[in-house]
């Protein structure tokens, strides 16, 4: 008569099952599954467990297990007896499967680290953290030449939107407080584009303007600006030009110097 382990290798080699499959369905570890095919029943935790693992086991392959408990009870009088533990049987499925959280293993815990160490080196590559312009780095030199490359170019935009804005041409505007002597010229060299007495405002336009005033009591703009002719009582001279501040003119080198006279 075949033994408890024969039978049961006999049975699942006869269903063509694996000894895996067998370990997936009745949660039995496949070494004691071998342990009971091997009848080494000493591998096992305890005679208790002999035979609820057999009796676990017998039922999955359609076997009498009550016939083979009975037979390693027999067959281990000598063995202290236990006290019995529920019959050992698979979860059913309408409950979850329930898995045992096992820390990491070491070696897994290592190679993460090396692996994020890893990841930090190549970022601070892509981003230029090999070194900073104070280092000599090649990206801390790269970020220092586009830095400068910005500067250069927000300056050359902030020159180009002020040469818009500054004005091509002066606009001169003249009101007197009273009858005053006026000319004015484009230039040394110049002929006068007016010369006389001057009793209500009167505008001037050009590239550049010269104005030889005979009273400085009278107040004079500029592209919408005033001029400060200062604290003289006598005659005044001035050359606008656009964008620049007023340039006094000696008396000798004012427009109609030689034809002026206080009004």
């Amino acid at each position: 008569m075949p033994g408890i382990g024969e039978t049961l290798r006999e049975a699942r080699i006869r269903q063509q099952i694996d000894i895996g499959e067998v370990e997936q369905a009745t949660k039995i570890r496949a070494k004691y599954l071998r342990a009971l095919e091997n009848e080494e029943f000493d591998l096992l935790p305890g005679p208790t467990f002999v035979r609820s693992f057999l009796k676990t086991y017998a039922d999955h392959l359609g076997l009498d297990s009550r016939v083979l408990v009975e037979e390693f009870r027999a067959s281990s009088e000598d063995l202290p007896d236990e006290d019995p533990l529920p019959s050992f049987r698979p979860p059913s499925q309408r409950e979850p499967t329930r898995y045992e959280r096992r820390p990491p293993a070491t070696g897994l815990l290592v190679a993460g680290g090396i692996t994020a160490v890893l990841v930090l080196f190549l970022v601070l590559g892509l981003t230029g953290g090999d070194g900073g312009p104070e280092q000599g780095g090649e990206g801390g030199q790269q970020a220092a030449e586009r830095k400068a490359d910005e500067r250069r170019e927000r300056r050359e935009r902030r020159r180009r939107r002020e040469r818009r804005a500054r004005p091509k041409t002066v606009t001169m505007k003249v009101s007197p407080a009273g009858p005053t002597y006026v000319c004015v010229d484009r230039g040394e060299g110049k002929p006068p584009i007016y010369e006389g007495t001057l009793t209500s405002a009167r505008s001037f336009r050009g590239r550049k303007l010269r104005l030889n005033l005979g009273r400085p009591s009278a107040r004079v703009r500029v592209n919408g600006d005033k001029v400060d002719l200062g604290t003289e009582t006598m005659s005044v001279g001035f050359t606008f030009s656009p964008g620049k501040d007023p340039r006094p003119i000696p008396s000798a080198q004012r427009p109609c110097a030689d034809d002026a006279g206080a009004g």
